[in-house]
């Protein structure tokens, strides 16, 4: 007989709390040993103890191994295994929020920035403002009242010092930080290429969510040219992918503000909602990617496509994909500003 694990509890962090549900998803399975598990895959019953131990995240392709050994999506669990990383990696709160109560979770985000304090024609500072906005959170039990607390940092236009005044506002009313973008998006995309106007703010925020150079408003608008053809309409049942960004609902769920997590969302998706979802998931995937040979702007479209894992794996779903990449570098190509070179497409 193994050794016999010893016991999670679920209440002391987002690492822990992901091993514990893995623990349960082998359960549910039957409660296959680690021997057993080693045979479906390519992994030693170590390897997978390991995944579930709790002491680390286990990388894609282990989970992805574990996952589907024990019956369940792998796609599904990889969404929670980025939402697990971001939440555990989190900086300590400042500002605003470290007066929250003190029984706040340990992993509450930082507040709000101060988009009076920076010079705002400065593309590296507009970033730095949106450092925020990559934590990707979702609806785990120990750490519910931090994740609320990023509710109006998140949500399309609503980015502004006074979450009072942003709560107010339809998704169509254009805030502080809307018309910052639009009058600074010529820095981040050509004005006389083909990306429809009413969509350029929403792209450049989705493309400013974290400083990771290979994430850019040029590429997202250059992921949904290739998505859709910037079709907000877009509806195919059949793949279960809807709207501009073509979002499968289940996976749009973990990219969504928080307090609107609880559920798989329904279709149809709007612009507002979708494209600031595309920020999200490239901003939580990048890290995934940093080690893939390759050009890391279409590594990320391409883990945006078909999933982190698979991009890691480098087999065949990879080289499926390929005139969807070759799609994204001539958008980027003709999307990026002249001033601006876009970071993965030289010399990689």
């Amino acid at each position: 007989m193994g050794r016999q694990e010893q016991p999670l509890d679920p209440e002391q962090g987002p690492v822990v709390r992901f091993a514990y549900d893995l623990r349960d998803l082998r359960r549910r399975a039957g409660s296959p040993s680690y021997r057993q598990l080693a045979a479906r895959t390519h992994f030693s019953a170590s390897t997978l103890a390991a995944a579930a131990a709790g002491q680390r995240l286990p990388s894609a392709a282990v989970l992805a191994a574990f996952v589907t050994a024990c019956g369940g999506d792998p796609e599904a669990w990889e969404q929670r295994r980025i939402r697990a990383h971001v939440l555990s990696t989190s900086p300590p709160p400042t500002g605003a929020l470290a007066a929250a109560p003190a029984s706040s979770s340990p992993d509450s985000s930082p507040s709000t920035p101060n988009v009076q304090s920076e010079t705002r024609d400065s593309p590296q500072k507009l970033k730095s403002q949106w450092r925020v906005l990559r934590k990707v959170t979702g609806p785990v039990a120990a750490i519910v009242t931090a994740v609320m607390m990023l509710g109006a940092f998140v949500s399309g236009d609503s980015v502004s010092p006074k979450g009072a005044q942003a709560a107010d506002r339809t998704p169509d009313t254009p805030g502080p930080m809307a018309e910052v973008r639009l009058r600074d998006d010529g820095r981040w995309l050509r004005t006389d290429a083909d990306i429809p106007r009413q969509y350029r703010h929403l792209i450049v925020e989705a493309g400013t969510m974290c400083d990771i150079p290979q994430v850019t408003p040029a590429l997202v608008a250059a992921m949904l040219e290739a998505e859709s053809g910037f079709d907000p309409l877009l509806s195919d049942p059949a793949k279960d992918e809807y709207g501009i960004a073509r979002w499968t609902p289940r996976v749009l769920r973990y990219y969504l503000p928080p307090a609107e997590q609880k559920a798989i969302p329904k279709p149809p998706f709007s612009p507002e909602d979708s494209i600031p979802a595309v920020g999200r998931m490239l901003c939580a995937i990048a890290p995934e990617l940093e080690s893939v040979p390759g050009d890391r702007a279409l590594n990320l479209a391409a883990g945006y496509r078909i999933s982190t894992w698979r991009v890691q794996r480098q087999g065949a779903e990879l080289a499926s994909i390929q005139p969807y990449l070759n799609r994204v570098r001539t958008n980027l190509e003709r999307y990026q500003p002249a001033s601006n070179a876009p970071h993965g497409l030289a010399g990689r």
